[in-house]
């Protein structure tokens, strides 16, 4: 018998066999893509909502045990004698550090027994403060980045505003003459402070828009992947949620967990993400209730999705590292919802990402360890995320944002040959209003932040 009827037998008996295969759908066969790109199928895979007890931090979170209503305290002015000088120096915001002093952790001027008691410093003049319930003394810079440094404060806070705005560690040493760790132990210690700051400050936020990505960066001397994951509220402009760790589930769950704490409970964003499915898996599994569902005779606690939940993903494809088409998914709610919620929000009511896109771009210029083909990559994850830290404190409290800006109903003369001024600068704390005012570098490094009182 010839070859070819062989081949001819051959090819016979492989079509038979991968017959069944297609026929059950288990073969996909694709066109080739042109230069233009191909067409994909608008078909999605369908995703199985989570509850909370896949959420790591949920599970190891205690039910909140019944709060202790502390005893009234009695304000010291009522307490002390009427005899005296009266009170000259504002107290606001300190509080006595003696844990047996019954005014211990009380910030609230009218009601602690702190009095201004003198100076101390060489560099510069730094406020004391004294107890008169328990004449514990201590520093106004206690519980601050600034405390017990020999620096002047004003000098920290220049280096720390030019790290900031994009400086790296070996040209500031050049520029300011200050020694690489010096600066490296300003900058860990302004990153806590900040931590703190936002923690006390961006609570109990409604924000009613967000939108959620992740920026990709690495350690000099290692070779793990690290994520920036960012959460932006798209009208004011303000980041309530910034970890740092590797793209897992467990890290999305990570971030909606902090940002759920961070929101009032009645709370329902409207939520925008790149094509990332973990955002879905925890969005699913932080918003929502438990609901007592009876099963065979017996009640069981069964997580429904919040019904008002609106999640909508935007997918890029690339092919070579060029983008050659983008798709609108809708994971939870309907098109038409979403348009409208954002068209009441002043927004165009299309799904897009553009806003915590661009805050990619201005996290790596301010951040020197971010930039693009850089060598002053960080060399610590703790340190990066000091720097983080810090960097976000700048962004919220001292750098004016210009899309917040607001103008003047009467343009205000500033005299001399300067135009007079027609908008007033906002930053992101103001526009959330946590604050009224544009606060400087050195004002947030002395901002006091102690412990709070059980």
């Amino acid at each position: 018998m010839p070859i070819h009827v062989y081949v001819f037998l051959l090819v016979v008996c492989l079509l038979l066999c991968l017959a069944p295969l297609w026929r059950h759908g288990w073969l996909h066969f694709q066109p080739c893509s042109t230069r233009g790109g191909a067409q994909r199928s608008t078909l999605h895979r369908l995703l199985k909502p989570r509850c909370p007890d896949d959420c790591p931090a949920c599970r190891l979170a205690s039910p909140a045990p019944s709060a202790l209503v502390p005893a009234p305290v009695c304000p010291w002015r009522e307490v002390k004698s009427r005899r005296g000088a009266p009170k000259r120096i504002d107290t606001q915001g300190y509080a006595c550090p003696n844990p047996q002093c019954r005014y211990f952790g009380i910030t609230e001027a009218h009601l602690h027994a702190l009095v201004g008691d003198g100076k101390h410093g060489r560099a510069e003049q730094i406020q004391t403060f004294r107890c008169q319930a328990c004449r514990t003394t201590l520093s106004a810079r206690r519980n601050t980045p600034l405390y017990r440094l020999k620096t002047p404060s004003q000098q920290v806070a220049v280096v720390l505003s030019a790290l900031a705005e994009g400086l790296d560690l070996s040209a500031a040493e050049r520029v300011f003459g200050f020694r690489q760790a010096t600066m490296t132990r300003w900058l860990t210690r302004a990153g806590g402070h900040a931590h703190t700051l936002h923690e006390r400050i961006f609570c109990h936020l409604h924000l009613p828009h967000l939108q959620l990505d992740e920026l990709r960066t690495r350690l000099r001397c290692a070779k793990q992947i690290l994520w920036l994951w960012l959460v932006i509220d798209p009208r004011t402009k303000i980041l309530p949620v910034l970890q740092l760790g590797p793209r897992t589930q467990h890290m999305a769950h990570t971030v909606i967990h902090v940002l759920r704490e961070s929101l009032v409970p009645d709370c329902l964003p409207l939520f925008t993400s790149d094509g990332l499915n973990l955002y879905f898996y925890a969005l699913t599994a932080h918003f929502g209730q438990w609901l007592q569902v009876g099963r065979r005779g017996r009640k069981v606690k069964q997580w429904q999705v919040a019904p008002g939940l609106i999640y909508g993903q935007v997918k890029k494809s690339y092919q070579r590292r060029r983008l050659v088409g983008v798709s609108h998914v809708m994971r939870l709610g309907a098109p038409s919802d979403l348009k409208v919620v954002l068209q009441g929000l002043g927004f165009s009511g299309r799904l897009n990402t553009a806003f915590i896109e661009r805050v990619n771009l201005t996290v790596r210029h301010g951040v020197s360890a971010l930039a693009r083909r850089t060598w002053a990559t960080a060399q610590q994850s703790p340190h990066l995320l000091a720097h983080l830290e810090w960097w976000r404190a700048y962004y919220h409290f001292v750098r004016p944002h210009e899309s917040l800006r607001v103008r003047l109903v009467q343009p205000r003369e500033r005299g001399g040959k300067r135009l007079a001024q027609r908008y007033r600068q906002r930053t992101p704390a103001m526009a959330a209003g946590r604050t009224h005012r544009k606060w400087t570098a050195r004002e947030v490094l002395s901002c006091p932040l102690p412990p709070v009182s059980a």
